[in-house]
């Protein structure tokens, strides 16, 4: 069906699904018939319908009404079968929702979940939004649900014209107001006693409340019908409100035979990453995390989980990943069942540089990390990265995550050398010098690794010292300067720190007293 005329050139486009009386067609999908039906709550005898579709209500039955009731009404009103009850079926109704929400996450990335039966879809950009209203009605009915579709450039005018039309409904732009000039007053946001305000003053339709002056109904209800008269003229519109994405996205399939080589498994994890990328497209996300779950003969499973450097949504790169991966560290037994679950995230785009080294392309950092981490071990691969702590000659790795430019400078700052304040002991000192000399910093030079020696002591002080390419008697020291640091945990250290000269050569010397363990930390220029 088509009200008014077509129009080009349109910046926003909405679309709505409605399956009408969604209890009682979900219940009826599969099932033969045309007999009145309605669905039914409560327990006995206080039973009362939840639901009646077309046929029940043209016999006067209607929602809340008591079953009995609603009985001898068909009864009375001569219908040529009984009225057939059918129970509620929460479970099935969710089914059918959920099978709704994926034929909209085909048809667009924005849709929203407006209520049992009704979606809401944004169709701006689509390159051919028609065709996708009518694949929209094609995927309902092979559902079994009898759907309809309203299109237009209101989000509003598009939910009333599902609602209220079979078939698909396109309201071309200026048509808004005589299309809902006829409707019912239930499609407006109303409350109950405002429309029963409203029909004692003979207002039905939207047209008639059109008609109305708009400072006295907001006298009369409030400053809400603004909104609700510009609504029932076509002048506003409602708000589209997204489905957030999913946090998770997996596919399972379980084998008909025991599975112990790599090459059938994979073949069957790339026919679900194949369709787990196909779906994140559609959303415009790509993969952050990727896990793996193997289903092992006699009940066992095995999980692999990878988090990638960087945003995927290669099928076959994945599919590298996840098979090097398993490759490294076998199930160990025969595998039943696969299921493959990604988290997704925001598809980044990255403005390349003209002066910058060009990195390489994410696929191919993925596979070889991967291939890298089967080598070496997760725990020895990452990017050098500064602890928080004091403790001298502690390095440790992160995850390597290739970021931008500035944030490679901020890492690199972090050090105990950047902006700041310097441990306790390290960095620079200035040694005493006669007046009138020139003051000269002393830089310490740190031994990576710290260097082993063996201290003689004379009065407690460092005497003579025995190290790698340093050996001979202590002609000067000062110290001790006491270091300590996380005390308040099982792994907390503390030494001591001694400035000695030994062949006209300054050194840090350092002492751990728990162990009495001595060890040259550096040398000053």
């Amino acid at each position: 069906m088509t009200i008014g005329a077509s129009r080009t050139g349109t910046s926003q486009l909405h679309a709505a699904l409605h399956v009408p009386d969604f209890p009682v067609t979900v219940l009826r999908r599969a099932q033969d018939g045309n007999a009145p039906a309605v669905v039914a709550c409560g327990r006995p005898p206080k039973r009362f319908v939840y639901c009646a579709d077309a046929s029940a209500r043209q016999h006067g039955v209607r929602e809340g009404m008591a079953l009995a009731a609603a009985r001898a009404r068909c009864s009375i009103a001569g219908a040529r079968s009984a009225l057939l009850v059918l129970e509620r079926d929460e479970v099935a109704e969710q089914r059918a929702q959920t099978e709704l929400l994926e034929l909209a996450q085909a048809a667009t990335p924005r849709f929203e979940d407006v209520g049992p039966g009704l979606l809401a879809l944004d169709f701006s950009g689509l390159r051919a939004p028609y065709s996708a209203a009518e694949e929209l009605l094609a995927g309902a009915s092979r559902l079994g649900l009898s759907a309809s579709v309203g299109v237009s450039e209101s989000h509003f005018v598009s939910l009333c014209a599902a609602r209220t039309r079979g078939g698909i409904t396109h309201v071309y732009p200026g048509q808004e107001a005589g299309f809902l000039r006829s409707l019912s007053l239930d499609m407006l946001p109303l409350d109950t006693q405002e429309v029963r305000t409203l029909a004692r003053w003979g207002v039905r339709t939207m047209g008639d409340l059109a008609q109305l002056p708009q400072a006295e109904m907001v006298e009369r209800f409030g400053g809400h019908m603004v909104r609700i008269c510009r609504l029932a003229r076509g002048e506003a519109d409602l708000a589209l409100k997204p489905c957030p994405p999913p946090e998770r996205l997996e596919l399972s399939e379980d084998f008909d035979w025991e599975v112990t080589g790599l090459e059938p498994l994979a073949v069957a994890m790339a026919g679900l990453l194949e369709r787990l990328c196909l779906k994140l497209h559609g959303l415009g996300q790509v993969v952050r995390r990727l896990t793996t779950q193997l289903g092992l003969v006699g009940g066992g499973t095995c999980e692999r989980s990878i988090d990638l450097a960087q945003p995927l949504g290669d099928a076959r790169a994945l599919l590298e990943l996840a098979r090097s991966d398993l490759a490294a560290r076998p199930p160990g037994g025969a595998v039943e069942s696969v299921r493959m679950s990604v988290k997704p995230t925001k598809r980044r785009h990255v403005q390349l540089s003209l002066f910058a080294v060009d990195l390489p392309s994410p696929e191919r950092l993925a596979v070889t990390l991967a291939r890298l981490t089967g080598l070496v071990g997760a725990e020895r691969l990452g990017a050098p990265d500064v602890p928080d702590t004091y403790r001298s000659g502690v390095a440790a790795l992160a995850a390597f995550r290739p970021g931008s430019e500035a944030e490679a400078k901020r890492r690199a700052g972090r050090g105990p050398c950047a902006v700041g304040p310097l441990p306790v002991g390290l960095g620079t000192r200035r040694a005493s010098r006669p007046p009138g000399v020139a003051r000269r910093p002393l830089v310490l030079r740190c031994f990576r690794p710290s260097r082993p020696a063996r201290v003689t002591l004379a009065a407690d002080r460092p005497a003579g010292v025995e190290a790698r390419d340093v050996r001979g008697k202590v002609t000067a020291c000062a110290g001790p300067w006491r270091v300590s640091g996380e005390w308040w945990t099982s792994d907390g250290w503390q030494y001591q720190e001694w400035d000695i000269e030994v062949a006209g050569h300054l050194y840090r010397a350092c002492c751990q007293p728990a162990s009495g363990e001595w060890f040259l930390a550096g040398e000053y220029d």
